[in-house]
């Protein structure tokens, strides 16, 4: 069924597409694949909200990232000139990332390197030293957030448009079986006559 309604929205989104992504990690093209694949019977509307929730998944995840590499990147400039006399050193953005996900022995090596350090007028420890860098960088990370929360309303609203479209077919589904019924009832109350007078 998944692969049928996949192949199903392809042949639809040829005709209809309108996110023209240059994603070379395919992100994108996986997000997409995946809705289109959980529809029940895909078409024209639902195949488009699809997309749009894609693409918005898709710059979610972006913003995500850049709001993480603003601040990487100015905790490491900060680092950098807390530990460095001359400011010639360069502290890789990734030792920055793996003390924020907890390396202990990393940290205590920069909390000591920055004690160490003579000409240190930025802040006393590592943690000093990226408060700063929020600090200094919070425009750019307001910005991010606030892009980040445009995508996640957009999602919300998009999945809500096709909620009720989907609940729509549903519950058309719904009445015509209700009627179904309501006339199979109707046809036995109409024969039970029939069978008591034979007795």
């Amino acid at each position: 069924m998944d692969d049928d309604a996949l192949k199903h929205g392809l042949e639809i989104l040829k005709s209809v597409q309108t996110v023209q992504l240059a994603d070379e990690t395919e992100h994108y093209e996986q997000i997409l694949h995946g809705l289109l694949s959980d529809l029940e019977s895909p078409h024209t509307l639902s195949v488009i909200l699809c997309e749009q929730i894609a693409e918005c998944l898709y710059w979610l995840r972006k913003h995500v990232e850049d709001k993480e590499l603003i601040l990487l990147e100015a905790t490491a400039q900060k680092v950098d000139k807390a530990i460095s006399r001359f400011g010639d050193r360069k502290t890789p953005t990734e030792d920055i990332r793996k003390v924020i996900r907890g390396d202990v022995k990393l940290k205590a090596d920069f909390d000591q390197r920055i004690a160490d350090s003579r000409d240190n007028k930025v802040a006393a420890s590592f943690d000093g030293c990226r408060a700063v860098a929020f600090e200094a960088s919070v425009k750019a990370i307001k910005t991010a957030d606030d892009l980040i929360q445009r995508q996640l309303l957009n999602i919300r609203h998009l999945q809500k448009s096709l909620d009720n479209i989907d609940m729509k077919r549903r519950l058309i589904k719904r009445m015509d079986l209700e009627l179904y019924c309501l006339e199979q009832d109707i046809n036995a109350l109409e024969h039970e006559p029939e069978t008591s007078q034979g007795q």
